[in-house]
């Protein structure tokens, strides 16, 4: 009975969270005890909604960004901006950490009872496999937000975040260690790889998991650790499902982040939420890391008096967590750092031809032809920061690479995040840490 009015409260609340929107064509079931495969895709579907907006405020930390003083919503994101993780104001939006292990409560119901409920058939396999994808990469995401980065060395003993994996409400979570955590994440890949029944999802289901996400998410938590060789392969299985890309020459392409676009691999993640959009400007620092006859810089941003604001959030359309942009640069900075200077050129040329002007594409192989294997992968680096900007993988970048410092200004006050600052490992939410002393 106890285990029926569980399920009975997990749909209540997570269901009558969902609505139908530009991609999410959805229709909630019923607050019952799933036991059909439509429940537990229902369950599921209550599992990605569930799934919180942080990157966007992650953004708020990086060098990608200036606070609008005067936005309504300034009092919910200025200590956010300001690194003030501790005695932050009382308004101010949490980090990620409850929502996130909610998402991860509901794919542990569906990874515990679908089988055993709805049957082993080719739907349920499916679900099951978006179930563990979906659970490794909550996990993978808090260690990155909450914990040091993967070092081989040390994983062993750093402190990363609690482990979620059991239908438990009375259990206490304490924090494993990066190198644990990092053990449960590739095992849940390993068990949702071998159920996944879909190589690419439909444009109008595009927040799901497949196989060509399952490549993206091991491209990327590869390149994380450092392991240049497997995260090469893994963008080349990835690419090799589906390599195209947005060519921003054609003035009808879309932008690469909308969900409809050519290039899309998984739209789930709202990476420029409304109220961090409407409260920003883009840096003019980072903004002339653009040159000449990069075509992003218009199809990315727009005048807004005598700033510029960001055209790829506010709007779910731009939701994105993984797409094909992101792969060839994965495939040129891990070649790169092997040493294989020629694949990295080309699979960094391939996007840049559909990035540049003819003229500023001419230029740039001219000048990746004579660079030394060091700055090539500085360069790579600027790209990513370039290609990706704002979609909440800058804050990763800093944090993974150089560390450096970052200047932010309120009310005429300068605030600084020292190079290799400690606040480039966020501490966990003093939410968290007061609802449970073992954190």
């Amino acid at each position: 009975m106890k285990k029926k009015l569980i399920y009975i409260a997990l749909l209540a609340v997570g269901l009558t969270a969902v609505s139908c929107n530009k991609y999410l064509d959805i229709q909630p079931v019923g607050t019952v005890v799933p036991t059909t495969e439509a429940d537990f895709r229902a369950l599921m579907v209550s599992a990605y909604q569930a799934y919180p907006a942080h990157k966007a405020l992650l953004n708020l930390r990086t060098d990608e960004l200036f606070l609008d003083e005067y936005s309504t919503d300034v009092a919910q994101i200025k200590d956010l901006y300001l690194w003030k993780d501790q005695n932050s104001d009382q308004n101010t939006l949490p980090m990620a950490w409850e929502t996130i292990y909610k998402s991860i409560f509901y794919t542990n119901h569906v990874i515990a009872e679908a089988k055993n409920k709805a049957g082993d058939t080719d739907g349920v396999k499916q679900i099951l496999a978006e179930a563990y994808l979906l659970r490794a990469y909550a996990h993978f995401e808090l260690l990155n937000t909450y914990a040091a980065n993967f070092n081989a060395a040390t994983a062993s003993t750093d402190r990363g975040v609690p482990i979620s994996i059991k239908v438990d409400l009375e259990q206490l979570f304490t924090p494993a260690t990066v190198e644990k955590v990092y053990a449960q994440i590739l095992e849940d890949m390993n068990q949702g790889t071998a159920l996944m029944q879909v190589s690419d999802q439909e444009t109008k289901v595009k927040y799901r998991f497949s196989r060509r996400a399952y490549e993206a998410f091991e491209a990327r938590l590869r390149l994380y650790r450092g392991e240049w060789e497997l995260a090469a392969k893994a963008a080349d299985r990835g690419l090799a499902i589906n390599a195209n890309l947005e060519n921003l020459n054609d003035v009808t392409s879309k932008l690469p982040n909308d969900f409809e676009s050519k290039e899309m691999i998984q739209a789930l993640e709202e990476v420029g939420k409304t109220n961090v959009s409407r409260s920003t400007y883009i840096n003019p620092s980072f903004l002339a890391r653009f040159k000449e006859g990069d075509l992003r810089v218009n199809r990315y941003f727009q005048k807004s008096g005598g700033d510029y604001v960001s055209k790829k959030g506010g709007d779910n359309r731009f939701n994105v967590t993984f797409r094909n942009a992101e792969l060839y640069l994965i495939k040129a900075e891990a070649t790169a750092r092997l040493g294989q200077k020629e694949q990295a050129i080309a699979a960094l040329t391939t996007l840049l031809k559909n990035r540049l002007t003819a003229t500023a594409f001419t230029t740039a192989q001219a000048k990746l032809a004579i660079l030394s294997n060091a700055d090539l992968i500085t360069y790579i680096l600027d790209e990513r920061a370039r290609e990706l900007a704002l979609e909440g993988l800058r804050w990763y970048d800093l944090k993974r690479t150089t560390r450096p410092e970052i200047i932010h200004s309120y009310q005429s006050q300068m605030f600084k995040l020292n190079e290799n600052d400690p606040r480039y490992v966020i501490r966990y939410p003093k939410e968290a840490i007061s609802n449970n002393p073992d954190l």
